[in-house]
């Protein structure tokens, strides 16, 4: 089981109502060959998960909040102060609360209830929930009836070949621009690369109540390690979490072709600049003195080495869902220059394999069998860092990592829609995301209608 978590939809929409609820929402799911498989068995487990919508008579106002920014324990002061005040019913603020157990047992589930308050709930109802998978080489409209609530993806390839096309194609696929009497110039691949992006651009153009999850402009971001350092850099300004530690991102520096001057302090990581979609985006290497420069490769990103006691933080977000997991890292290394002459001036590793230990970096010492006891990082402690980061990036589903180093927290590697094999009940997780988006989308486009 996992904790009642809430969320606010708009409160500037029209309650949730029974027909809401009914109406069943279909989920078209495409991934990229090597994903594919693993995801097509996490849709069939999240779609055994049973949903029920709750309907309220009656709720109390509360102010209004953003959507999709409440943690529970903010909500539940929301609510407190609630019942102190006599609002009436002009406005009206709903929120799902889930109660999923893990898809692991067959009485897993999941209860959306649609308003606040003590009154009584006037019945509950199921919400019916399927994933089907699509072909982003075949038109939408001919698959499965061809009316998508979400489309549900994850085209690394796709979106890392289309952020290096030129400037005016991507404009062009991104925007929802016409392309079908474009000539693309270039590989095949590219080719195929535009059309599928396309097609999911302009599917939502088309049909205004079906939500991408997420926009692949937004998931463009995140190819670049550039692009994620920049918008770190420019996000992360006076933000501190929960308790107050301060939130900043390593000094770095990039380079596209030879290594230049820099100002940065040794010792430094080399990470390639495409951050995923290829083998090589998880090729990255430790420079410990001037000499290591010699064994990086370009185009790159170098940023200052930041000890952390051997342990990262990854943080994986689903929605308004914070799930926080402390993994082992890289030793922590001398920082004075006549210690770092004395190793070995570059260090090479897989970020997707176990990392090296002190022994590989030339160190006497080896790893400490004890160490201070490291300060964990809960969900709580992190949600002011999700919440900037949903907005500096508009992604939903993604996960990012934290170094908690002398009561400072560093942010690094963004990336979009992880394994989240960390997460037991992500199945149970991801469908109440998708049946609150598909809700909340909904009544959204009932009253844009209307107007």
């Amino acid at each position: 089981m996992f904790d009642d978590d809430s969320i606010t939809a708009n409160s500037n929409t029209d309650s949730i109502t029974p027909a809401d609820l009914q109406k069943p929402i279909l989920v078209g799911y495409a991934f990229g060959p090597k994903k594919m498989s693993t995801m097509a068995t996490v849709m069939a487990e999240a779609s055994r998960v049973r949903i029920v919508g709750v309907v309220s008579d009656e709720t109390p106002e509360i102010k209004e909040q953003k959507a999709n920014t409440l943690t529970s324990e903010v909500l539940s002061l929301h609510q407190k102060e609630a019942k102190k005040r006599d609002h009436g019913l002009n406005k009206i603020i709903r929120y799902f609360r889930s109660s999923c157990s893990s898809i692991g047992s067959d009485e897993g589930s999941c209860s959306l209830t649609s308003t606040t308050g003590s009154s009584k709930a006037s019945g509950a109802i199921p919400v019916r929930l399927s994933f089907v998978p699509v072909d982003l080489n075949v038109p939408l409209e001919e698959q499965h009836g061809g009316s998508f609530d979400i489309l549900l993806h994850k085209m690394t390839e796709d979106i890392l070949c289309l952020s290096k096309a030129n400037e005016s194609l991507r404009n062009l696929v991104l925007n929802e621009g016409n392309i079908s009497t474009r000539v693309i110039n270039g590989e095949k691949n590219l080719q195929q690369a535009v059309q599928r992006i396309h097609r999911l651009k302009q599917y939502q153009a088309k049909h205004p109540h079906c939500c991408l999850a997420d926009d692949p402009c937004k998931v463009e971001i995140v190819m670049s390690r550039l692009a994620i350092s920049i918008k770190l850099q420019n996000s992360l300004n006076s933000v501190r979490s929960t308790s107050g530690l301060s939130v900043e991102t390593p000094k770095f520096v990039s380079f596209e072709s030879e290594i230049g001057n820099h100002t940065l302090q040794y010792p430094l990581i080399a990470k390639p600049l495409t951050a995923a979609g290829t083998k090589k985006s998880h090729c990255m290497g430790i420079v410990l003195n001037p000499k290591g420069l010699s064994s990086v490769q370009t185009p790159c990103i170098l940023q200052e080495y930041t000890n952390h006691d051997n342990s990262l933080y990854k943080v994986f977000v689903i929605g308004n869902d914070i799930h926080v997991f402390r993994r082992p890292s890289l030793p922590d290394l001398p920082t004075s220059t006549v210690e770092l002459d004395q190793l070995a001036p570059f260090v090479e590793f897989d970020s997707h394999r176990p990392y090296p230990g002190s022994s590989d970096f030339g160190l006497d010492l080896p790893n400490p069998a004890k160490r201070t006891k490291m300060q964990e990082l809960s969900s709580t402690e992190v949600a002011p860092i999700v919440d900037v980061l949903k907005l500096a990036f508009g992604l939903e589903l993604f996960g990012f990592d934290i170094l908690l180093s002398n009561k400072r927290l560093f942010v690094v590697d963004v990336n979009y829609f992880p394994s989240f094999k960390e997460v037991s009940n992500f199945p149970s997780l991801l469908a109440k995301y998708l049946v609150q988006l598909a809700i909340q989308k909904r009544k959204i486009t009932q009253k844009n209608e209307l107007e």
